[in-house]
């Protein structure tokens, strides 16, 4: 009996990822895992399924995706592995840790890629796009939601149902990521294609949400009116088949659009309706934004206790989500106070009047007094705390802000969350250096704000590059300016991205000769490049510093100090990631400490493809 129910266990196991989690599953399974009488075949199935449906203890469903990696590993099996590491990519996201995540999520692709299997590439592609929007790293998201929506229109991938939904899925994401980078046009011609898909693959549920981010899409565009129409038909469908996740949400959406055209009324009924949502369903993120929004139309209205008390449940959910501390517990006492004072001074009323019946007038009027003072009293301390909430808030994002100018966002998290940061090793990176050709003279000569005025001209615009190819800026020495592609999330293309943007480099210090320099000194720029492996890692206790090491760098700074004004010099490890997409020129070679001689190239220019029908 016990054997034929292993067996019904493993067959439905091997539909897991197309059913919802479900904890029962879990708890069914771990009796089949603690029994390991399975070979290793039905060991992985069993533990997809733990790993996946295990929603109570995310530290157990991460160990148990783990020995999952460490068996297909064992195995050698490709398919396995690439589920693998993309449940294991999950279940980081879950915790909280983006960085660990984006890597898995990205090994998971490499798998699905070796073994061919576009599907599962372009799902965990998806998954990577996913949690670099959570990270806010919108550039690098925008790319690889891109890269997995034309893997994942190949014929081969659009002949299955699983296919179309999994184009769906990435289409309607990047329609959100345009939404929320204010980009609504965009986000119009991805969502349109994702409501197509998701009518011709049968899932009503997500064709529902498409309705709602077009409202939210037509909102941004000024067209309030199709905007409403189209969220109140969202919310209507989506609460129909139970799925108030997304209710929640455009609820909000909704309660902003009326805030917007001044339907304070409804705007507030609407805005009381997501915060009750999001608290059945103990949303935090919804819980503080709808109680923001209640705070800013109490505040209009005139409700001044009532945004008082939003305004107080949407910091305790907002500090609690962020690691940050609000004495939330001095602003209870104050209210309680309050209280106090408001039943003291019923009270003496209700004494007075017992008392000297005669008096009731001058009573009356004491208690109008008193409570008009105490409502006084409250308007100030709201006011007090509301601008002191603001103070803290700004500031929090001014030191938030001037330490991701420091250190990469991640890394400023993990700071900032432990106190300290661990050192990382990346195996696929490429790293740039530049110097100015006779700066030293010139700092000999020149007025010392003339010359820092002349190289921020130049850094300024180096670091414009360093956004637009989503490159990591690592430190300026003087004249050099160092950075890095590939880190701290790693992707194929970093030594592409790299050289294009040293070909920016080029063209604008060519550019600055032409342009009237007010005085300002301009200068010829060597750079060289070089890829491989670093370690990367934060140094120093008070002015902390995000910098590289190893023989990667080493070699970069050599190819710079090798090249002449004018040129990218790049190492042979570089030369063979993008020779098939730049036009070379080898100029000879060099001798490197422990690696003998080292072959370099000239960078000439981008090659023109012929376009193909």
């Amino acid at each position: 009996m016990k054997q034929s129910l292993i067996t019904v266990i493993l067959v439905l196991l091997t539909y897991v990822t197309l059913n919802a989690q479900d904890q029962r599953i879990a708890d069914s399974l771990k009796l089949v895992y603690a029994a390991d009488t399975l070979n290793d075949a039905g060991r992985l199935k069993v533990l997809n399924g733990l790993a996946f449906n295990e929603i109570n203890d995310m530290p157990l469903a991460l160990s148990y995706a783990e020995e999952m990696v460490q068996l297909s590993s064992k195995l050698d099996s490709l398919g396995w592995l690439g589920n693998a590491y993309l449940q294991k990519g999950y279940i980081l996201l879950e915790l909280g840790d983006l960085d660990a995540a984006a890597e898995t999520f990205y090994l998971s692709a490499e798998a699905a890629k070796k073994n061919g299997e576009k599907l599962e590439e372009g799902a965990a592609m998806v998954a990577l796009a996913d949690t670099y929007a959570e990270a806010g790293e919108h550039h690098r998201s925008e790319q690889s939601y891109l890269n997995s929506i034309a893997l994942l229109r190949h014929p081969e991938v659009q002949d299955s149902i699983q296919g179309i939904r999994q184009l769906a899925v990435a289409l309607f994401n990047l329609g959100d990521l345009y939404l929320s980078v204010k980009e609504p046009a965009k986000a119009q011609k991805c969502l349109r294609e994702a409501g197509s898909l998701f009518d011709k693959a049968g899932d009503k549920t997500a064709s529902f949400s498409v309705i709602g981010n077009m409202g939210r899409s037509y909102a941004g565009l000024g067209d309030y009116q199709k905007a409403e129409a189209h969220l109140l038909r969202a919310i209507d469908l989506l609460t129909e088949v139970e799925y108030f996740g997304h209710v929640s949400a455009y609820q909000e959406s909704l309660a902003e659009l009326y805030l917007q055209t001044g339907d304070y009324k409804q705007a507030h009924q609407v805005a009381l309706k997501s915060l009750n949502t999001g608290r059945k369903l103990g949303d935090k993120p919804q819980i503080s934004k709808s109680s923001k929004i209640l705070a800013r139309l109490d505040s209009i209205t005139g409700n001044y206790q009532e945004a008082y008390e939003h305004l107080n449940l949407h910091m305790a959910y907002k500090d609690s989500m962020d690691l940050a501390t609000v004495d939330m517990t001095r602003l209870e006492r104050e209210k309680a106070e309050l209280q106090v004072q408001k039943q003291e001074s019923e009270l003496q009323l209700q004494a007075v009047q017992q008392k000297r019946q005669q008096l009731t007038i001058w009573a009356v009027g004491i208690t109008a007094l008193l409570l008009t003072v105490i409502a006084f009293g409250s308007y100030r301390r709201y006011r007090f705390i509301r601008n002191t909430n603001q103070i803290i808030s700004e500031e929090r994002d001014r030191s938030d802000n001037l330490l991701q100018n420091i250190l990469p966002k991640q890394t400023a998290m993990e700071l900032k969350k432990l106190g300290r940061v661990k050192a990382q090793r990346f195996d696929e990176v490429s790293v740039l250096f530049t110097d100015f050709k006779g700066f030293t003279s010139h700092a000999e000569s020149l007025d010392p704000e003339k010359l820092v005025e002349s190289i921020d001209y130049y850094f300024s615009h180096f670091d414009t590059l360093m956004d637009k190819y989503g490159l990591e800026k690592i430190k300026t020495v003087g004249d050099a300016y160092m950075c890095a592609s590939g880190l701290p999330y790693p992707s194929d293309d970093h030594a592409q991205r790299i050289v294009e943007a040293a070909l920016e480099i080029l063209e604008f210090v060519e550019a600055a000769k032409k342009v009237d320099s007010e005085d300002h000194v301009r200068f010829d720029v060597r750079i060289g490049i070089n890829s491989g492996a670093v370690v990367a890692g934060v140094v120093g206790t008070k002015k902390f510093a995000y910098d590289i090491w190893g023989d990667t760098v080493n070699i970069a700074s050599r190819m710079e100090s090798a090249s002449e004004e004018g040129k990218i010099n790049i190492a042979e490890n570089t030369y063979e990631l993008i020779k098939n997409d730049f036009n070379c020129e080898y100029r000879g070679n060099m001798e490197v400490k422990n690696r003998g001689k080292l072959n370099m190239y000239y960078v000439l220019g981008k090659k023109f493809k012929a376009q193909t029908a």
